[in-house]
């Protein structure tokens, strides 16, 4: 009795391990194209706009998850990470604001199965959003675009710089629920860098995390440099470790290419190494951001609300 059930166990152990393992730890991938960030160009953009850059960066937490580490980065073990949606205030000494990405609505942080939603700090995001002189996202999901399309109006989408890729009809992008049918046109090209504002650069990476996904620099009047790398890298041990999300995620929750994503990943990876003092900004990793050996003095909170 005790030879079957041990055989038993043994079956299951095998049956279930091999799909655990390759759903969840398994980091392995197709070859992964080679993409290049390219940090004079992107200087040499930054600096291409007369006007004051950046001062520096805000962000604020609008709620937050939790999920198992292998989740979101295949391997890292059971424990669990803190999946914050945040969004970005860049003040402009003598203008506006620019703004990267919205939060998160209250329906969709309740859909998504947030822990905590901060209706306070949403309204302040929101409230960010009208003031700001440009806005921008990294890519077209809910937890990114959606409170942008939610809040909506004619000024707020006319400063707001989309591509393509992150508008109806394309099928992230229309999934969301758009104020009275708002949207805006788009206004980024979504296949080349293009500078938006002194000292802010898009950096566009279609067909990756999502088809509209991009990339930002932002390099501060004082010369301090941020790259926000959206979902491409949600948590910095995903460009740190060149650790991709699970297949469980990228197959069933948050499809994405695979092998895209991961030549991205080894761009970030190499572009950090050329240039250390760059602040990689990860897409939810709030408790890493806390950290002002990670943040490069980025300010934790809007600090200059209505400026």
């Amino acid at each position: 009795m005790t030879h079957r059930l041990n055989l038993v166990l043994l079956a299951l152990a095998l049956l279930l391990g091999g799909p655990f393992y390759w759903l969840l730890i398994d980091n392995h991938h197709a070859p992964a194209p080679a993409h290049r960030i390219d940090i004079a160009a992107l200087r040499q953009l930054a600096a291409s706009q007369a006007g004051a850059a950046p001062s520096g960066v805000e962000v604020e937490c609008a709620g937050f998850r939790r999920v198992p580490g292998n989740l979101m980065v295949a391997g890292s073990g059971i424990k669990r990470k803190l999946v914050c949606y945040m969004a970005f205030r860049l003040p402009v000494p003598g203008g506006k604001p620019v703004m990267i990405e919205s939060g998160i609505t209250a329906a969709d942080a309740s859909t998504g199965g947030a822990e905590r939603f901060n209706a306070n700090n949403q309204a302040r995001i929101e409230a960010e959003l009208d003031l700001a002189g440009l806005i921008l996202v990294t890519h077209e999901h809910a937890d990114h675009l959606g409170a942008l399309a939610a809040h909506g109006g004619p000024a707020l989408m006319d400063k707001t710089l989309l591509n393509p890729a992150q508008l109806p009809p394309s099928p992230f992008a229309a999934r969301l629920e758009w104020k009275a049918g708002q949207v805006p046109p788009a206004r980024l090209p979504g296949n080349r860098l293009v500078v938006v504002a002194p000292g802010v650069v898009v950096i566009p990476a279609p067909g990756s995390h999502t088809p509209g996904a991009q990339m930002i620099f932002v390099r501060t009047g004082d010369g301090r440099e941020f790259l926000f790398v959206g979902d491409i890298s949600s948590f910095a041990q995903n460009w740190q470790e060149q650790r991709g999300r699970s297949r469980l995620v990228q197959l069933f929750f948050a499809p994405e290419n695979r092998a895209e994503v991961f030549g991205w990943l080894a761009a970030i990876r190499d572009l950090k190494a050329l240039v250390p003092a760059l602040v990689v900004v990860p897409g939810h990793d709030f408790e890493w951001l806390l950290d002002p050996k990670n943040n490069g003095g980025m300010v934790i909170g809007f600090a200059h609300r209505g400026s």
